[in-house]
């Protein structure tokens, strides 16, 4: 994780919506497969959450797993906590880098949002190596990011926002981050925020999108805060390396504006029969 992720960008990660946190349908497709998962286990299933995500530990507070919480940025884990609904919740704090993942056999599930963007390209390899090693045999991986497919060829900014305004009324920065951002990708599939706030400010003094449309993405840290760069893998690169160490049991979509371009991957190790009987069974 970034260490630009402080507690100013955890009370400005407050404003934000999906796909820059987990929603609900995210959540409901998640949450089947740990409950399939809970249903052949008898021992209390154990969670690594990876980044401070309340979703995700209110999540796993309500299902009784035993929680563990990964963030290198202790001043912003401490602040997102006023946004846990569960006051009461027990968890494990490690302050660790993800890429840091010391461990083997222990989680039966690690789940984080936008962890492979949060990660350089030169570590990305290795981490997804430490995460097959710290999954139990049954264990599940599983979260969303940013990817881009290797043959897509975005809206211009200008036809992006034309389509947004002639389109249904969905939140701008759902239905807007994603073309965007792959507008904004450097030669090596980086995302700088300012670059991406400097587009859009840019089409508002030419007219072209609203200050009513611009003020949604003012005021979440693309201008100022978010000085570090965001990794946008080849989606195929990236399932590939998925294949490399673990297996893609089941690919699955959200039901939002944006939910097509960011697959849900249901992963585990190659030999993980519970998981294969549990979709050969259907029972999800």
């Amino acid at each position: 994780m970034s260490h630009g992720w402080n507690g100013q960008l955890a009370r400005i990660w407050t404003k934000m919506v999906g796909p820059s946190r987990p929603t609900i349908s995210e959540l409901s497709i998640f949450d089947k497969y740990a409950k399939a998962l809970q249903s052949k286990n008898k021992h209390r299933l154990k969670l690594l959450v990876m980044g401070s995500t309340p979703e995700f530990r209110d999540w796993g507070y309500e299902n009784n797993f035993e929680i563990s919480v990964m963030d290198c940025n202790p001043d912003y884990h401490d602040e997102i906590f006023r946004e846990i609904r569960h006051k009461c919740i027990e968890e494990k704090y490690l302050c660790s880098r993800w890429q840091d993942l010391m461990a083997e056999n222990e989680y039966d599930i690690i789940i984080g949002d936008l962890v492979i963007g949060n990660i350089a390209p030169d570590e990305l390899d290795d981490f997804i190596f430490r995460v097959s090693k710290a999954l139990s045999p049954c264990g599940l991986f599983l979260g969303k990011s940013f990817y881009r497919r290797k043959n897509y060829i975005p809206p211009t900014p200008e036809e992006l926002i034309r389509q947004y305004y002639e389109g249904s009324p969905w939140h701008p920065y759902s239905a807007l981050s994603y073309d965007l951002t792959i507008n904004c990708l450097d030669e090596n599939n980086m995302l700088s925020f300012p670059k991406q706030y400097a587009v859009l400010q840019r089409l508002n003094e030419r007219g072209i999108l609203s200050d009513e449309t611009f003020s949604y993405f003012q005021g979440v840290g693309w201008d100022n805060d978010m000085k570090f760069l965001f990794h946008v893998p080849i989606l195929e690169e990236y399932e590939k390396l998925l294949e490399k160490y673990l297996h893609i049991y089941k690919i699955e979509y959200g039901n939002e504006v944006y939910s097509p371009n960011f697959p849900l991957h249901i992963v585990g190790k190659k030999d993980n029969k519970i998981l294969s009987e549990i979709l050969k069974e259907e029972i999800i």
